[in-house]
């Protein structure tokens, strides 16, 4: 077994070497607090009175003759005035067996035995052992980074996407805190199976809910990583009902806000929390933004209902202690690749004190301020300004980076991915890359190579990240989600960029998502109504000769229908509606325009909704079909016939999704037989029936009753095709969760003043 100790600080290492040595004696090993040890960062007792201590040297990278050096130059003199007993030496540096002669040599009058000198070969053999995995679990970084746990992650990822998601995660794992925030989203998850992570821009939500999934993931659960459309994962419980699933879900309202706002997709992730809720083989893990998370609540009745922000599985992220937070600036100083004369500043006069408790403090900035990557060009001595500038206004620490020290055509691959929601695949990336050096001008600077791979090779780990999703398949994400705060900020008003863009990426995701920017307010409306006049002039005779007609719903949806805009949107309606068998799936947006445009269209059939009305899942769709169809007088018996079937089918999905809330006890006769020493059950089959049914007909409330007429609706069918004796047998099994509440031990900040904060820092 191969652990990853790099992994590790130099605080940690020195904690998990008293845990190893602790458990080799059986002789209690005492720790002391960060800071100069004197040259003991472990101490034990031999009998009452003699003293044998542990020194530690976490030099993974350090060439052996500098060790030596060390060791020679600095720690033998300590140890000498020390006087131990008994001297154990542990580092983390590959050790020969002359390696260990030499050490021996050095400390002869303390160490005893060349078994006293700990190699990584030592720890990790000690590690390996199975009676010593308590160890390896209580430190968390260690035990994610075995190769064993490496390899269930890997292996238990359902998807290409997932992998790249786990991947990551591991990546970035060193820089973990284990707070008491990751031992209360244990305890919601483990008690409730969903849990909702908020919190303000870069408090750690997404850090938070990727270590949350690594416990899981370790312990036997596939994962699952969702993107935009919740059928996905729908239909993968589906297919592995009694399979453990992790289901993960980051900023699950910013990329679907658009949706939710409007009520379609709301209850497909209602509905599929409350499956979860009630199936102990399956967690579900998601994150918001405090305020989208607080505006589609407001929005949608649907949210309300499920009491979406009760404590029952929501954790708010915004209490750090200052002992958390300077363990994590710590982390991030540690493993960073600043300069000594950078990290010296930090250093000087005990600055990090004031980082720690600066009101701006969160990881987001700490990653930011400590990246060298970023820092660029910067002096030393200009560089506390610039810390304390990026602490006083978060919302322009990519100001500098992004406008001076990136081009033009860096710049553009960030837009582009910026406007694509966030994420965009890597054909589309080019593709849309090329169309925009064509449409906007572009200042090319240098003779340097412009080409995609060549750019996109300099935005990647700066502003962009590439991730493997398939086989020779990739998809580019924002480096931190930051930066797309500091375009939109910055940016917003630039409405000739910003139609250059959405007509150079020519997809409805970008459609949807500035229509997102304008009901969050991220790009005034007098802009928008310009941008959408200028794309209407620029895509509508192309897509209405195309005949992409969910281009152009969403191209119409939300306009402000000026006179101009007006005249196309009716050209587009009335050649929908008069097109043989026109294709499309926005049916919502589609009803809405119908519904509401002036003049009014004058339908000669409605046979134009054959195709769009073949997949509709969500209830306020089916509600505004319905309405649609009363409204409208519609007689049409393949559209009567088509919501006949999709009513079964939405009301189907509540029963297979175990969703109707049926108190299956009140049902059950339970006696005991003495002879037979088990008990019998006796079920009333008809009065469980009879509760479907009524739970059946209550969801049917608000839908349209003329309609429902019309049709000759019955739930009594639908009742009567359900297998009732396998859903009670499935109730009776008992599903217990495997997961050891305690099997990565507590985790305590302990005080936060400011000797314990500097004893942290303490070089």
């Amino acid at each position: 077994m191969e652990y990853d100790f790099s992994k590790l600080n130099d605080r940690e290492f020195e904690n998990l070497a008293a845990s190893i040595i602790e458990k080799e004696l059986k002789n209690r090993v005492e720790i002391f607090k960060s800071g100069r040890d004197g040259g003991v960062d472990g101490r034990f007792w031999i009998g009452e009175k003699n003293e044998g201590i542990i020194q530690c040297k976490h030099y993974l990278e350090t060439p052996y003759t500098q060790l030596i050096s060390k060791l020679k130059t600095e720690e033998f003199d300590k140890v000498k005035k020390l006087n131990p007993a008994r001297y154990i030496f542990v580092t983390s540096k590959k050790l020969s067996r002359l390696n260990k002669q030499e050490i021996k040599e050095i400390f002869q009058s303390y160490i005893h035995t060349e078994g006293d000198i700990w190699g990584l070969e030592d720890l990790n053999t000690f590690l390996s052992k199975k009676e010593n995995q308590d160890i390896v679990e209580r430190n968390y970084k260690l035990w994610i980074t075995g190769t064993n746990v490496l390899d269930i992650l890997y292996n238990n990822a359902i998807k290409g996407r997932s992998k790249a998601t786990i991947r990551e995660i591991e990546e970035k794992s060193y820089r973990y805190v284990l707070t008491e925030n990751h031992n209360k989203g244990l305890a919601i998850l483990e008690e409730n199976n969903v849990i909702i992570l908020t919190g303000e821009p870069g408090i750690g939500k997404t850090t938070l809910a990727d270590n949350l999934a690594i416990n899981y993931i370790a312990k036997g659960y596939e994962f699952c990583d969702i993107e935009e459309d919740i059928s996905e994962a729908e239909n993968l419980f589906r297919e592995n009902e009694q399979k453990k699933i992790l289901f993960y879900c980051d900023d699950f309202l910013g990329s679907n806000i658009y949706d939710a706002i409007n009520n379609k997709k709301d209850s497909h992730i209602v509905k599929f929390i409350n499956r979860i809720k009630k199936d102990k083989s399956k967690k579900f893990i998601l994150t918001s933004r405090t305020n989208i998370l607080n505006k589609a609540y407001s929005l949608s009745h649907i949210f309300q209902n499920l009491k979406i922000r009760d404590n029952e599985f929501l954790l708010t992220i915004d209490n750090l202690t200052n002992i958390d937070k300077a363990k994590i600036l710590y982390n991030h100083i540690y493993h960073s690749d600043l300069p000594k004369q950078f990290i010296d500043i930090i250093y000087e006069d005990k600055k990090y004190r004031e980082i720690i408790k600066h009101r701006n403090f969160n990881p987001r900035i700490i990653e930011f301020i400590t990246d060298s990557s970023v820092i660029g060009n910067l002096k030393p001595e200009n560089y506390w300004t610039y810390i304390i500038k990026s602490l006083n206004k978060p919302e322009v620490i990519w100001a500098d980076y992004f406008q001076n020290q990136t081009d033009d055509c860096v710049r553009a691959l960030t837009y582009l991915t910026v406007f694509n929601n966030g994420k965009i695949n890597e054909d589309n990336l080019r593709n849309s890359y090329t169309t925009f050096l064509k449409i906007h001008t572009v200042n090319m600077g240098d003779s340097s190579d412009k080409s995609f791979e060549a750019v996109r090779k300099l935005a990647t780990k700066s502003l962009l990240n590439r991730n493997q999703i398939e086989e020779n398949k990739y998809e580019y994400i924002l480096f931190n989600p930051s930066i797309a705060d500091f375009v939109l900020s910055t940016y917003s008003h630039e409405v000739d960029l910003i139609c250059d863009i959405l007509k150079s990426l020519d997809n409805e995701v970008s459609i949807d998502y500035l229509h997102t920017l304008l009901i969050s307010n991220k790009i005034n409306k007098s802009y928008g109504n310009r941008i959408f006049e200028n794309l209407f002039d620029y895509f509508f005779e192309r897509k209405l000769e195309e005949e992409n007609w969910d281009f152009l719903i969403s191209l119409c949806y939300f306009s402000s229908f000026n006179e101009k805009i007006n005249k196309k949107v009716e050209r587009f309606l009335n050649k929908l509606i008069n097109t043989n068998n026109p294709r499309g799936t926005r049916l919502w947006e589609l009803l809405i325009i119908l519904t509401d445009f002036e003049p009014k269209i004058e339908f000669i059939n409605f046979e134009f909704l054959y195709s769009f009305i073949d997949d509709v899942y969500d209830e306020d769709t089916l509600k505004k079909l319905l309405d649609f169809v009363d409204e409208y007088k519609i007689e049409d018996e393949h559209i009567l016939m088509q919501i006949d079937i999709l009513l079964e089918r939405y009301l189907r999905s509540f029963i297979d999704g175990n969703d109707l809330e049926i108190d299956y006890d009140k049902h059950i006769n339970y006696t005991y037989d003495h002879y037979q020493g088990h008990p019998e059950i006796d079920v009333d089959i008809h009065g469980i029936e009879d509760e479907i049914k009524e739970n059946l007909d209550s969801i049917l409330y608000g839908f349209n009753e003329n309609v429902l007429e019309k049709i000759s609706f019955s739930t009594s069918d639908i009742v009567s095709n359900i297998d009732v004796d396998s859903k009670v047998t499935r109730y009776l099994e008992n599903y217990e969760p495997d997961y050891d509440r305690d099997s990565h031990g507590g985790y305590f900040s302990g005080s936060s003043g400011e000797d314990d904060i500097d004893s942290i820092f303490e070089r």
